[in-house]
């Protein structure tokens, strides 16, 4: 498979390094995914884990300290170095230099990852962890506020239908009760009468 010999030939521009700093290959994975197969490989010094995937070009690049865990580009620009960053493409078309340039940001995370103890990756995966939750909540929060309006709308057509008990059902599903106008309240009123 030409996407297996592509990643071993990029590893290689980094195992030097990551060798020279005590990381040992530890393991690779392949997958199948909806855009084809993907290939996992980690390197491991103690608790301190490296892991790179690759689909057709590097995807993701992941610092994993214990069960603490960093993405390339976050840990970088949260260190300052997002400027200085050479790798910015996620699954670029520059396949084998794209491992180059992982190699160059290497060098901005020597003192912390690689010879440290971690403390700014710790304080860095607990902002991610933070952020990616502050999304998820939104992205629920918005997916609910649209499955609100579904309902209401549900509730309005049952009413024109006359389906009094359904239109109330689907009313009493609706979380987020400020989208209920006054329209939808005398509604209500007229359902419950009318049951």
């Amino acid at each position: 498979m030409q996407q297996l010999k592509d990643f071993t030939k990029g590893l290689e521009f980094i195992e030097p390094f990551l060798k020279e700093y005590g990381f040992q290959f530890e393991d690779y994975e392949i997958n199948k995914g909806a855009d084809g197969h993907f290939t996992f490989a980690s390197y491991k010094n103690e608790s301190k884990t490296f892991i790179i995937e690759y689909t057709f070009s590097i995807g993701q690049v992941l610092y994993q300290y214990d069960d603490l865990i960093v993405s390339h580009p976050f840990y970088l620009d949260q260190l300052g170095f997002g400027d200085k960053r050479w790798h910015k493409d996620f699954l670029s078309a520059d396949h084998l230099p794209e491992f180059n340039h992982i190699l160059h940001d290497f060098e901005y995370l020597v003192d912390d990852f690689f010879k440290g103890e971690c403390n700014k990756l710790k304080e860095i995966s607990k902002l991610q962890d933070t952020i990616i939750t502050e999304v998820d909540r939104k992205i629920r929060k918005e997916n609910s506020i649209l499955i609100d309006n579904i309902r209401i709308e549900k509730a309005r057509q049952l009413f024109r239908k006359k389906e009094f008990k359904k239109c109330l059902a689907n009313y009493k599903f609706v979380d987020n009760k400020t989208l209920i106008k006054y329209l939808d309240i005398k509604i209500i009123e007229y359902c419950k009468r009318n049951n």
